[in-house]
């Protein structure tokens, strides 16, 4: 584990030893707070550093989005944006808990028409052509080379994402478990995937996505 942005502290102690004239010697008096101590025998003292605890935080894309020309047969269509392809989780709060990234996301809805609640939103490690079915895991890494703990995830994929148009539930779509996922972590790679049936209306669909971490896995 490794400390961002803490302050380094340097305590010096001095000895110091008087002589006076022949037959006579002074040893310096301590003040409040101060040790005295003769040549030769070292000044004990404690350093103590007071750390306290960070935040756990996620930082999520600010949008997910998906084109594509309908062709009358079933279709998987990946969010193809860069920047909706990772997210990052700071855990800074020194307890080595581990935590868990979820999603829950309203049923795609345009007018009156949807798309169904289960077998339609998913994610996974891939963003390449009609691979939403692929089992590759997004990328770990510190977002600073050796400033993190990378996470131990045992969640598998793809990941389904059931939607619901009311109090959608959440699903778990990473994890680290105790005393990983320490520091800066970026998640990678992240594949975020519609499928669509052959009898798919046309239309722009529009859902609630939601992303929360939540402490321990």
């Amino acid at each position: 584990m490794s400390m961002r942005g803490g302050r380094r502290v340097r305590l010096l102690g001095a000895c110091v030893l008087l002589t006076g004239g022949i037959g006579g010697s002074a040893l310096l008096t301590g003040t409040a707070g101060a040790a005295t101590c003769v040549a030769g025998a070292a000044c004990s003292m404690t350093g103590t550093a007071a750390l306290g605890a960070g935040t756990l935080n996620l930082t999520t894309p600010t949008a997910l989005g998906w084109a594509v020309t309908l062709a009358g047969l079933s279709q998987q269509v990946v969010d193809t944006t860069t920047a909706d392809q990772s997210y990052t989780v700071d855990d800074a709060t020194g307890g080595g808990l581990g935590w868990h990234v979820t999603v829950d996301a309203t049923t795609f809805t345009t007018g009156t028409v949807t798309l169904a609640d289960t077998g339609t939103f998913s994610t996974n490690g891939s963003t390449g052509a009609n691979t939403a079915a692929a089992t590759t895991a997004p990328t770990q890494a510190c977002t600073v080379t050796a400033q993190c703990t990378v996470p131990t995830n045992a969640i598998t994929f793809p990941e389904a994402i059931t939607t619901a148009a009311a109090t959608p539930p959440p699903t778990t779509i990473y994890e680290a478990a105790a005393t990983t996922g320490i520091g800066s972590v970026l998640i990678g790679g992240v594949g975020w995937w519609l499928t669509l049936p052959g009898t798919t209306a046309a239309g722009t669909y529009t859902s609630t996505v939601d992303m929360n971490i939540i402490s321990a896995p």
